[in-house]
């Protein structure tokens, strides 16, 4: 289990990656990323993903030459096996709901919330525009490392969980779209955006179906799976504190970067 603080150091080496690699993505994407291969079917080492994750524009350099520190590259390593081992262990805990404290969450940030947050002069339509959807980055990520190895999510041959893993894998790309409509709910709960709603209850709702599906998309017959209970949304505490940070960078256009 990662903190607060570790997961802001998880994002600043990924800020300081960016300065000679302007397309190393955000911590969501990585998340998502990271989520979609605990859920692979082939077990992978980080020298295999990690320079598909962190120099997405194709180039796959050697982690060696991606963090051009040794420490750094420690230091990240040390954080994302961490982060590894308690994802996995959310996703093979069997849950039938996700308010379940074992489930897993994934950890998102509400850039829109955080730019709601600013005072007015800083607040411009446009910037609002660039602004990613709650969940969508994630999405965005578990998506980039089923395109980057497609044999491995080839659909297996019972019919049934043909039909699960493409209906995850419909929703992820769903939530990689914008969420136009009218904001009812606040993501979080626990520090002053926790009033302002940014996000849609459908958006809610398709979010929590994703990851519901997501964490069981490897084992569609389990007897948990079946058991799942309908999403009751209540506010997540914390998570947010990377926010502001996300409203500088954390953009739609990101996104779009990432997933080319």
């Amino acid at each position: 289990m990662l903190t607060a603080d570790e997961f802001n150091e998880l994002e600043r080496i990924l800020d300081a990656l960016r300065l000679r690699l302007k397309v190393t993505p955000h911590w969501e994407f990585c998340e998502g990323f990271l989520a979609a291969l605990v859920c692979c079917r082939r077990p992978m080492q980080p020298d295999e993903y990690l320079p598909v994750l962190l120099t997405t524009d194709g180039a796959r350099l050697p982690l060696e030459t991606v963090f051009a520190d040794a420490a750094l590259q420690q230091r990240f390593l040390e954080l994302w096996m961490r982060r590894w081992n308690a994802v996995a262990l959310a996703l093979d805990t069997p849950v039938t709901t996700l308010e379940d404290p074992r489930a897993y969450q994934p950890e998102v940030t509400d850039a829109r919330a955080a730019y709601a947050a600013l005072p007015s002069a800083e607040r411009t339509p446009a910037n609002w525009a660039q602004l990613a959807s709650f969940g969508q980055l994630w999405a965005v990520g578990f998506l980039a490392a089923v395109n980057a190895w497609p044999e491995e999510w080839a659909g297996p041959r019972n019919k049934a969980a043909q039909h699960w893993r493409a209906t995850t894998l419909n929703l992820l790309e769903a939530l990689t779209l914008d969420d136009t409509d009218e904001p009812t709910l606040s993501a979080f709960v626990d520090n002053q955006l926790a009033a302002l709603p940014t996000v849609s209850d459908q958006r809610m709702k398709a979010f929590a179906d994703a990851i519901w599906r997501s964490t069981t998309c490897v084992k569609p017959g389990a007897p948990w799976a079946r058991g799942w209970k309908p999403y009751t949304h209540r506010p997540r505490r914390g998570a947010t504190t990377r926010a502001a940070a996300a409203v500088a960078g954390n953009s739609r256009s990101a996104a779009v970067e990432v997933e080319e």
